[in-house]
């Protein structure tokens, strides 16, 4: 059993305590090698608000890009891999690569080559743009 699969399944039948995890929505979703559990909690206190859970588990060669989606808006990842696209690139939860190639329509028929982004900020770098701490990524 591989450590993602053992840390979901911890959490998925977890006795954190009594009552905290609610629902299950995804007990694993598989994308490449990235493991996810998404489900819902009950936060203590007395208003027992309830918030979903998403656990990510991905490889370390693609944390710098699962940290950058999964804590940007929307708006923001859509204008990153925009931005990528228009430079011959392709920006995903797993990846930043070069030499995309594209056909008709913008659809993508070559995957080129992945880019080192140990970091953050290497995304940034290497699409020319200033660094952005994530308060700053609500555009």
């Amino acid at each position: 059993m591989g450590l993602s699969v053992s840390v979901i399944q911890h959490f998925s039948g977890c006795s954190l305590s009594p009552g905290f995890l609610t629902d299950d929505l995804v007990t694993q979703e598989d994308n490449g090698d990235q493991k996810k559990y998404l489900g819902v909690c009950c936060l203590p206190g007395p208003a027992r608000r309830h918030r979903r859970l998403d656990i990510i588990v991905v490889p370390y060669s693609e944390f710098a890009c699962a940290l950058l989606y999964f804590t940007g808006s929307a708006h923001f990842n859509r204008s990153m891999r925009a931005l990528a696209k228009t430079k011959g690139m392709s920006l995903s939860e797993h990846a930043l690569s070069s030499a995309v190639v594209r056909g008709p329509g913008g659809v993508k028929v070559a995957s080129g080559h992945t880019l080192p982004t140990p970091t953050e900020r290497d995304i940034f770098i290497q699409l020319g743009l200033p660094y952005r701490e994530p308060s700053e990524r609500d555009w």
